[in-house]
């Protein structure tokens, strides 16, 4: 997303709002599929720009009402966006409707600040598990402990006759 965004391609979502007490996230013409990609975009580059990688502010997100949809009035976008952030972000992040606008939706700054904290330890997780894993390569114990397993391991009938095929060949 962020690339074709960069290339002209998609619109992008962050719009310049006149405080900068909020963060708004314009999703007009989007289909859900782009509108999925722009948010989650959005939302991590605007993390990893803020004071130690925290939003400060409060997000709107703008998605119409629907009057442009295959079924005037019926909004398509909205309920997507909220379905996206409860269900596929961990922890959920929480929307309610702008006042007096149903076409766009209020994000606290705090359940966003949640999930981020959130991801950081999962990825600090992660990279916890891997250098486990390249500790045991470089020092030669994963390898060990396979190979005495090999050895210890008393051979079967099959493995003769795979020896045999072998040495006869």
């Amino acid at each position: 997303y962020a690339q074709g965004a960069a290339a002209g391609h998609l619109p992008w979502a962050i719009m310049q709002s006149e405080d900068d007490s909020q963060l708004k996230l314009d999703l007009h013409g989007m289909s859900a599929a782009v509108a999925h990609s722009a948010v989650r975009v959005s939302l991590q580059k605007e993390t990893m720009n803020g004071e130690q990688n925290e939003l400060g502010r409060d997000v709107i997100i703008v998605t119409g009402r629907g009057r442009r949809s295959g079924e005037r009035f019926r909004p398509i976008l909205r309920p997507e966006v909220q379905r996206m952030l409860t269900e596929e972000f961990y922890p959920p992040i929480s929307t309610s409707s702008l006042p007096g606008n149903m076409g766009a939706l209020i994000v606290p700054k705090q359940d966003i600040n949640a999930w981020l904290n959130h991801q950081r330890q999962q990825k600090g997780e992660r990279i916890l598990f891997v250098a486990d894993i390249l500790r045991d390569l470089t020092t030669g114990s994963r390898l060990e402990r396979a190979l005495r397993k090999r050895i210890t391991k008393a051979p079967t009938s099959a493995d003769n006759q795979q020896i045999v095929a072998e040495n006869s060949e």
